[in-house]
């Protein structure tokens, strides 16, 4: 489901980001609540009976409680393990395989993941089959990213001589549909938009809440405006809505703007801007964020509640995907990310009189 197609108060509201089983490896799941002095509760709170419904009742309970200790730990995306360059470390992320078309046939089986940003080495995932919990998630294992397949992941990241390799906890689709939640119609939308929730458009922002007054006849209408505006000149505007000062750039900052005032689903937020301007005026790439696209990596780094990508031109499709993968992580339930292209940009600013 399209971001647009989701409900305003929906799209603003904090919902638990769960991950629908598909692979759980039991044991190393509990080897990990019991590292952190969880698995009494985990034992005290799973069913005792063997039937299905106990069993997937208990895998979910399971997945919740790595989930949450994931995000006491604040572990991060597998982008952000990688740029950690340590042996091992634990991650969590929604990602793309690479089909596995012998996943019905072997005990154990390994295939790449599909990184925009691509590291030092490749990345594949291993792991035997037996830990496969649900013939839709084998399915979604064997089909992978051509088949337009995410795969939310817990795993430790091993660094090894020739490739990274994920050794994974959990495995399944990107899923809302959780008891903590909401009610079961709000449920029932959530379960239809894993792949795209997460996303807020910039007129949920109360501080440009007016741009929805304005229509653009055609492009050339905010092309020609946004060609000729500096991007010193954009970051001025935005802090003017925001009733702050900003900040000259340097090449070592985490953002270009940090605001703890930004308004949306009616509380306050923090939010980390990347700003873009007409330099390069074309639609918007990874290469364009640096290297690596460290400048994305330091803006969700800083911690904000929101990420927002501003540019004066479109902003492409990689840009976005990347953006999501790692502001958006499995066991969170408050962050979320923006895009702000040049003719929202226009929008905003034709709105409230700042061009």
């Amino acid at each position: 489901m399209a971001v647009d197609n989701v409900p305003r108060d929906l799209r603003v509201a904090e919902k638990f980001h769960h991950v629908d089983p598909a692979f759980v490896n039991r044991r190393f799941c509990m080897t990990f609540l019991n590292s952190l002095e969880l698995l009494s509760e985990y034992r005290e709170r799973s069913s005792l009976g063997s039937g299905h419904q106990e069993v997937l009742s208990n895998d979910h309970l399971l997945v919740t409680m790595v989930l949450d200790a994931c995000q006491v730990l604040g572990a991060p995306s597998l982008l952000g393990a990688i740029e950690k360059g340590v042996p091992s470390h634990l991650f969590r992320s929604t990602e793309r395989l690479e089909p596995c078309p012998d996943i019905y046939d072997v005990p154990r089986v390994e295939h790449h993941v599909e990184l925009d940003i691509v590291p030092d080495k490749p990345v594949r995932v291993a792991y035997h089959t037996e830990h496969i919990v649900s013939d839709t998630g084998r399915m979604m294992l064997r089909s992978g990213a051509p088949e337009k397949y995410l795969v939310s992941i817990v795993g430790k990241l091993h660094n090894k001589d020739q490739y990274y390799e994920i050794q994974p906890l959990v495995m399944g689709s990107p899923w809302f549909d959780h008891p903590r939640n909401g009610t079961n119609s709000e449920r029932n939308v959530l379960m239809w938009c894993g792949r795209d929730f997460g996303e807020i458009l910039p007129e949920d922002i109360d501080e440009f809440k007016k741009m929805s007054e304005i229509d653009v006849a055609n492009e050339n209408e905010w092309m020609s405006t946004m060609k000729e505006l500096s991007e010193s000149q954009v970051k001025t505007a935005f802090g003017k809505l925001l009733s702050e000062p900003t900040k000259k750039d340097w090449g070592g900052e985490s953002d270009d703007h940090f605001s703890g005032s930004v308004t949306f689903g009616t509380r306050r937020n923090s939010a980390a801007f990347l700003f873009k301007g007409p330099s390069q005026f074309r639609e918007m790439t990874l290469e364009m964020c640096g290297r690596r696209a460290d400048q994305i990596h330091r803006m969700v780094d800083s911690g904000a509640d929101l990420s927002i990508i501003q540019h004066a031109h479109l902003v492409g499709p990689v840009v976005r995907r990347t953006l999501r993968s790692l502001a958006i992580c499995p066991g969170d339930r408050r962050r979320k990310y923006c895009i702000i292209d040049g003719k929202s940009t226009y929008r905003i600013l034709k709105a409230y009189s700042l061009i």
